[in-house]
């Protein structure tokens, strides 16, 4: 029985983020166009509204022309009807917290804290403050929905900035994350990323969405490639032979990026790969090891925003 709640919700909460996917909406200002996304959260939050608004006028003006006479069967219909949308309400809140904590627990797993990626974290906002009327028929199950939601999709795109793909293909490990016997020392020392080795010239791609923050020389690592995830997130990629992306381009997860070598501080081609948050180096190794059920989420919010866009091709005159 509850197989069968769970596989029902799942395929109500797939009808529901297919119709109410996030959409783009483009205003022409003048000689600007301006892009106005509209979220999945706000989409069903103002129709629920809407829903709600619709279904007390009716109740209201049948008030109205039944006066203090008892209730008749089409109220009771109607009522019957306000019943079932706030338990499809309560079963839509039941899904998407469920989602919420399943994406929230596999990031704990491999060392993210789920906060990273609330509203607030890392935003900085602003403006004049101009007061609005609250909706006062809205009812408080469908705001919670649409706080539950909003709370989903937040963690979803969040889940972007994650470095979970492999950034070389079939390469050995030669050295782990943590204290090691220096390579040149001979002593102990901290080693801050993990050493993929291969030949020379073997490709290197990009873990996860982002922007490129140096491509250059930088000491020990040689030819350095660092990439700015958002949100704290940065990983760095060292002993380049060359690098194919400049300082500030935007990469997407699996771009290639630079070319495996052994410059600066190495005895060997190879990779060394670092994952940092907030600037502290962290074991690269379980975010190398996410789950498929992470990376079915990170495709799923990567795919929602992309933008399409179009139209005839017409020389200017």
């Amino acid at each position: 029985m509850t197989d069968f709640v769970r596989s029902d919700n799942a395929g109500l909460a797939r009808r529901l983020r297919n119709l109410f996917k996030p959409r783009d909406i483009f205003l022409h200002e003048g000689g600007n166009l301006r892009r106005v996304r509209i979220g999945s959260g706000l989409q069903i939050g103002i129709v629920l509204a809407a829903l709600v608004t619709f279904f007390w006028s009716i109740f209201a003006a049948a008030q109205l022309a039944a006066g203090p006479a008892p209730a008749g069967p089409e109220l009771a219909q109607m009522e019957r009807e306000v019943r079932a949308m706030q338990a499809d309400v309560q079963a839509m809140k039941q899904v998407a917290a469920q989602r919420y904590q399943l994406t929230a627990n596999e990031l704990r797993r491999i060392g993210v804290d789920p906060a990273r990626f609330q509203a607030g974290a890392f935003q900085g906002r602003g403006g004049p403050f101009e007061a609005v009327e609250p909706l006062r028929a809205a009812d408080p199950n469908f705001k919670a929905l649409f706080t539950s939601w909003k709370k989903l999709d937040q963690i979803e795109q969040g889940s972007i900035a994650i470095p979970s793909a492999q950034p070389v293909r079939g390469s050995a490990l030669t050295s782990s994350y943590g204290v090691r016997s220096d390579p040149f020392r001979g002593r102990a020392a901290m080693h801050a990323g993990i050493d993929l080795a291969g030949p020379i010239g073997t490709p290197i791609y990009a873990t996860a969405d982002g922007k490129v923050g140096r491509s250059s020389w930088v000491n020990g690592y040689g030819n350095l490639v660092e990439i700015e995830h958002g949100r704290g997130i940065q990983t760095r990629y060292g002993h380049l032979s060359r690098s194919a992306v400049r300082a500030g381009q935007a990469v997407k997860r699996g771009d290639l990026i630079a070319y495996m070598g052994s410059t600066g501080r190495s005895t060997g081609s190879h990779l060394h790969y670092e994952v940092r948050i907030d600037g502290r180096a962290v074991n690269p190794v379980p975010f190398m090891q996410s789950s498929d059920y992470l990376q079915s989420v990170q495709r799923r919010a990567a795919a929602a925003t992309q933008v399409a866009m179009g139209g005839p091709n017409v020389a200017a005159r």
